[in-house]
């Protein structure tokens, strides 16, 4: 099926490196732990089979379970840190920041909710490390009361679109969920281990 992102015409990232040099597909893994906030983001290779195609890890998320802030660390594939997500105490504003800095530190990123009266309504505030420190927002916005859908929007342009694989892994006993993703050429892979979490998030 053709790809419906367009290609952007500047880069948006955090990590620079991490830039998607094509349209992408991803899967998201969500793990049972006791924090819920266990995944894994692979990349679908694409000469594997179309229904089982083959997966290589890019990035794994480590949830913290007694953490008040709701801690989770972000690792690239060798395990080397990227950034940690929390919030502080009970409030509803998610911050990023580089592994180590949860204190004063200013955040990388910040990742604050909308109001919205059934679906899921986020924006991911950041510093665009691809164009010199623009400012970016990135929309992240739910299609549907039942969190089937996500579409993550740029300056009103679609530049990512997550989709619940399988609804009935919600009512299997130690069954998660698992998500597929589509990332337009030119986006930080690296968002995608904060964007596609953001419905998830407010549940724990």
């Amino acid at each position: 099926m053709p790809s419906k992102l367009p290609a952007l015409k500047q880069p948006i990232a955090i990590r620079s490196e991490q830039i998607a040099s094509d349209t992408t597909v991803l899967r998201v893994k969500q793990h049972t732990s006791l924090s819920a906030g266990d995944f894994t983001i692979s990349q679908c290779t694409a000469d594997g089979d179309p229904g089982n195609p083959r997966l290589t890890t890019l990035f794994s998320v480590d949830g913290h379970a007694a953490s008040w802030r709701c801690r989770r660390d972000f690792r690239d594939a060798s395990g080397l840190p990227l950034f940690e997500l929390h919030r502080k105490g009970t409030g509803v504003t998610w911050f990023v920041q580089l592994p180590g800095n949860t204190g004063s530190a200013k955040p990388i990123a910040t990742l604050a909710p909308r109001w919205s009266a059934l679906k899921d309504k986020f924006d991911v505030c950041f510093t665009n490390a691809a164009a010199g420190g623009e400012e970016v927002v990135l929309e992240v916005r739910g299609q549907d009361i039942w969190k089937m859908k996500t579409n993550v929007y740029f300056n009103g342009s679609l530049v990512m679109t997550t989709r619940v694989m399988n609804v009935l892994q919600y009512y299997v006993p130690f069954k998660r969920p698992q998500w597929e993703v589509e990332v337009a050429q030119g986006l930080d892979l690296s968002l995608v281990s904060l964007a596609p979490q953001l419905p998830i998030s407010t549940d724990h």
